[in-house]
């Protein structure tokens, strides 16, 4: 009762018997509880063991969290080289740090793609089914390589010096074309499509970057399309060599190129034009029967300085002009893509001779005049 030292409550539709120690009165359907001196150890212990639930429950719920993967915009960096002298990074300005960009790895990208399929015997994998790593510098194997002397020959060895060079006395066709190149603040993944806002192109090699593994830009040869356009269409230097694509314009930035490069295998020559005019010409050294000189058109896409061997061996000569294909009957070569180049020598006696790769050894005093004067695009023609 009310002022009795028992606490009451209502609490209606209980049965008549109650909990030990509780006892109904069915004239107020009120219950009358035991002291309060029991009651409140109870209260305190469900209390204590709801805490103890809730910490539990929430302590399961962090251990079980899983962090997603972060996606990255930044190129990986160059492998190492397995050769025994590896080359240093070549001397250029670091690129910016990568700004925010909508593009993604391709294998994070949720656009359905087209794989660009080689032709026969060029697969992204080897033989062992193991995938082809990134370019590394071309058309010597580690033997030579690490010894430059395996291709010198003594003196009574040497072939038949070659005839003189002779200028050519006709230009090539020729035309203007148009070149893209990467912008600097341009630093991911580019896409590239069958067609304006088509369907994403993937390629054996991997994903199309905005710069090299050397840290230079991306050139391109522009097929279709004007400055001021959305979409253009592109020549791009990855294989299957003569893929072409379709690009945002606003990726690039646009030159004319009016050089050209004429690359003849049967008579093992050399010769820079710019427009009309003939700026030198030499003998080469070209491909081996295994290995022949592809006959193919394509574009000057990098240009390496190797004077002091910062970018190879001694063998690689001067420069090094990385052209934009590939060979036609390697899949690999010395553990990267057997990509096509134009680059010095060590041997210069041997001009004439077919013995490379499948690349174009010239003298270095030549190499050096291209590298000073032909510009990044410049149309490189090889003819049988």
């Amino acid at each position: 009762m009310p002022g009795s030292g028992a606490e009451w409550c209502r609490e209606p539709h209980l049965a008549d018997a109650g909990p030990t120690g509780q006892i109904r009165d069915k004239g107020n359907d009120m219950i009358r509880r035991s002291s309060p001196g029991r009651a409140a150890p109870r209260r305190l212990a469900l209390r204590a063991l709801v805490l103890v639930l809730v910490l539990a429950l929430g302590a399961t719920a962090c251990g079980s969290a899983e962090v997603g993967p972060t996606l990255t915009n930044e190129r990986p960096p160059p492998p190492t080289s397995t050769t025994s002298a590896p080359a240093p990074a070549p001397a250029v300005d670091p690129l910016p740090a990568a700004p925010t960009t909508t593009a993604v790895p391709l294998s994070r990208t949720t656009e359905p793609t087209i794989l660009v399929t080689s032709p026969p015997g060029m697969a992204s994998e080897d033989e062992l089914g193991i995938p082809v790593l990134p370019p590394v510098l071309p058309d010597v194997v580690s033997e030579e390589m690490s010894n430059p002397d395996l291709t010198r020959l003594p003196e009574e060895q040497l072939p038949p010096p070659p005839p003189p060079t002779t200028a050519p006395t006709t230009v090539p066709p020729w035309q203007p074309v148009t070149i893209l190149t990467s912008r600097d603040d341009v630093n991911s993944i580019i896409p590239v499509y069958d067609a304006p806002d088509g369907t994403r192109l993937a390629f054996p090699d991997g994903d199309l970057w905005s710069y090299t593994f050397r840290r230079n830009r991306l050139v391109a040869r522009v097929l279709q399309g004007t400055e001021g356009d959305e979409w253009v269409q592109v020549e791009l230097p990855v294989r299957p060599n003569g893929v072409r694509g379709w690009v945002r314009a606003e990726h690039f930035n646009w030159s004319t190129v009016s050089h050209h490069v004429l690359i003849n295998v049967s008579d093992r020559s050399v010769a820079l034009y710019e427009g009309d005019n003939l700026i030198t010409s030499t003998r080469a050294i070209v491909g081996k029967p295994a290995t022949p000189t592809p006959t193919l058109s394509g574009f000057l896409v990098e240009k390496l300085p190797n004077h002091s061997q910062q970018n190879g061996s001694i063998v690689l000569g001067d420069w090094i002009l990385m052209l934009s294909f590939f060979s036609e009957v390697l899949n690999s070569f010395n553990g990267g893509l057997p990509r096509i180049a134009l680059h010095g020598t060590h041997i210069p006696e041997r001009v004439g001779e077919a013995l490379s790769n499948g690349c174009i050894r010239i003298p270095n005093d030549i190499v050096e005049a291209i590298a000073r004067q032909a510009p990044l695009g410049t149309v490189v023609n090889i003819v049988a």
